[in-house]
């Protein structure tokens, strides 16, 4: 019986065992081939290459993509496996601009190139409305889907555009005189900002050497309130806490006094005194600006998260105060710099910095001399600052910086650019539109418009409109399509 013999048990153990062996091996060096893999790592002509990938998508799409001239057999929206360099990256269709861009490709790397936005050749315009004067009033809602425009006939009434469905007339609204005070001089209106509902329109009413503000609800203008008359009060400047449509901040310059307060509720709760500029982000926390405790000629930013006050750092005196703060990958970023300084300063979850050590420290810091404006981008991957025709704009998720100067001035009265999407910058030059990539890349010259309108694209970004000058001295309101031979 072959089982039992001792010899041939020792052979076959021996073959299991090394049967195992092999399968180890084989394991083993399959995980290698994956991990490498993994990481970029490839064979062609004979000699190891690491690779990089790159997804791209477009709109339109599907668009032909040329790799340094040569046109790959993928469209967008598609994943590209390529071994590391530096490539010149085409995105084409017919009848519209190219997106072109260069882009460098690292072994290991994933990168994402999920905005580009293709412009067609020739722009399609439709006339939507005409007005006999400059609206006071062109503001578009944060979702993009409501542009409130303020009639030149009567000062009370303004028009309600639906940008989702533009062949649709507007809706009047209309603002209950009794509501507004009586102006015996010149009056005019100043949007101060949206709530996050997309409803509530806050505007400040100027007249006859002072200034009230009225929350336009655009959906029932009946219920529109006078916070003035509501909290009677007179403050210098009025902002959503929050972006709340309900909840408010009352700033007085005369006595530097912020206070807060919640519909519902007449009580004003003091938040702050000594404040000369401040900048709310959440129900908890705000950048404020104040002299108290500064040296001498200086200023200091402090950071309020309710039930503490913390020291960021002391600013030059100016005319104007750069504070922002967003939210962006799970972190808060807050940006601090004012229009005397060289630099404007970036700071990582200031809060919870203070709250481990009690010490606010920057982690970036951009170059510009005397910024006039800063922002971040709808998505707050991006932080834009501005003086003039100078830019800076840092890229949180890759950690880098764009430096750069744009060829022509913004057209007076503009003072600085805005963000057409949560990728792109848009301002007035010459007349026309021009929109540039965050980096300044594939900057392209659009429509006539009004510097003193910036464009509102639809949601879908199938569309803009702008308010550009017709003839006899009026105003008019046009739609440009984005889709070629539409």
């Amino acid at each position: 019986m072959e089982y039992l013999d001792p010899k041939k048990q020792r052979r076959h153990r021996l073959f299991l065992w090394i049967g195992y062996a092999l399968v180890t091996i084989g394991i083993a060096l399959t995980c290698v081939v994956l991990l490498w893999q993994a990481y970029g790592y490839g064979v062609k002509n004979g000699q190891v290459i690491q690779n990089g990938m790159v997804f791209l998508s477009s709109q339109p799409n599907p668009a032909t993509i040329k790799i340094n001239g040569v046109t790959n057999s993928a469209t967008t929206n598609t994943r590209l496996t390529i071994p590391s360099g530096t490539y010149r990256f085409e995105i084409v269709v017919p009848g519209y601009r190219p997106w072109i861009h260069v882009i460098p490709v690292f072994g290991d790397q994933v990168v994402h190139y999920d905005y580009p936005l293709l412009f067609p050749i020739k722009l399609k315009q439709t006339l939507v409305a005409k007005y006999s004067a400059a609206p006071a009033v062109a503001t578009q809602s944060p979702s993009q889907q409501y542009l409130v425009v303020s009639s030149s006939q009567s000062f009370n009434t303004f028009y309600l555009y639906d940008l989702t469905s533009p062949k649709t007339p507007p809706v009047t609204l209309s603002i209950p005189s009794n509501l507004i005070t009586a102006a015996t001089g010149s009056q005019s209106w100043q949007v101060v900002g949206w709530a996050d509902d997309n409803q509530h329109l806050l505007l400040d009413h100027l007249y006859d050497g002072t200034q009230e503000f009225i929350e336009l609800d655009t959906q029932n203008p009946t219920r529109s309130i006078n916070l003035n008359k509501t909290y009677n009060v007179n403050p210098t400047s009025v902002t959503f806490n929050n972006l709340k449509y309900n909840q408010f901040y009352f700033y007085d310059s005369s006595t530097q006094l912020l206070t807060r307060a919640t519909l519902g509720s007449n009580t004003l709760i003091q938040v702050e005194t000594g404040v000369i500029a401040y900048k709310s982000y959440s129900s908890d926390q705000f950048l404020y600006v104040t002299t108290i405790g500064a040296p001498s000629g200086k200023a200091i930013v402090n950071l309020d998260t309710g039930n503490n006050d913390y020291f960021i750092r002391d600013v030059p005196l100016s005319q104007t105060y750069l504070l922002n703060m967003a939210g962006y990958n799970g972190n808060v970023y807050a940006v601090v710099g004012d229009s005397s300084d060289q630099f404007v300063y970036i700071y990582e979850n200031p809060a919870n910095q203070a709250a481990s050590n009690g010490k606010i420290e920057p982690f970036r810091a951009l170059k510009i001399s005397n910024p006039n404006y800063e922002s971040f981008s709808p998505n707050a991957q991006f932080i834009m600052v501005e003086n003039g025709q100078n830019f800076m704009v840092y890229d949180i998720y890759n950690d880098l910086t764009y430096h750069y100067r744009v060829p022509l001035p913004l057209d007076s009265p503009q003072s600085h650019a805005v963000w057409m999407d949560g990728d792109r910058l848009i301002y007035v030059s010459g007349g026309k539109l021009t929109v540039a990539d965050y980096d300044n890349t594939n900057r392209q010259t659009l429509t006539a418009a009004l510097p003193s309108y910036a464009p509102f694209f639809a949601p879908d970004y199938l569309s803009y409109f702008t308010l550009s000058a017709a003839t006899n001295n009026e105003i008019q309101l046009s739609q440009i399509s984005l889709v070629a031979n539409s």
